[in-house]
């Protein structure tokens, strides 16, 4: 990753084996001060298969798509309650604050909507 690159450009991930493709501006506008977005603002290197073009993470890939998909739309999912805890430790690992708080609160807001 360059630092000239282009906010819109798209990148490949794959977390921990599973494969997920985005843009630049997708991982770093929403919560700018986040490790997520450091990551990807150029100022690192990044582990890249040169073959195939991913950006590896060595991360546990099972949520990812929840917190890309927070990053797109801003959106908490709906889950279980026993998975917000592991979808919390995720967000905590990449210092998405936003998302840590409310996916704190998620569960017991959830509770007070279906009364």
């Amino acid at each position: 990753m360059t630092k000239d690159s282009d906010s819109s450009s798209l990148i490949r991930l794959n977390i921990g084996g599973k494969k997920f493709c985005t843009t630049i501006d997708t991982l770093t506008h929403r919560e700018p001060d986040s490790m997520l977005a450091a990551m990807f603002s150029g100022r690192h290197s990044l582990c890249q298969d040169a073959e195939k073009g991913y950006v590896f993470l060595d991360r546990d890939g099972k949520h990812f798509r929840h917190i890309l998909n927070w990053l797109r739309d801003g959106v908490v999912p709906t889950l279980k309650d026993s998975i917000y805890s592991e979808l919390l430790r995720e967000a905590e690992y990449y210092q998405l604050l936003v998302s840590v708080v409310l996916l704190y609160k998620a569960p017991a807001l959830r509770k007070v909507w279906e009364r």
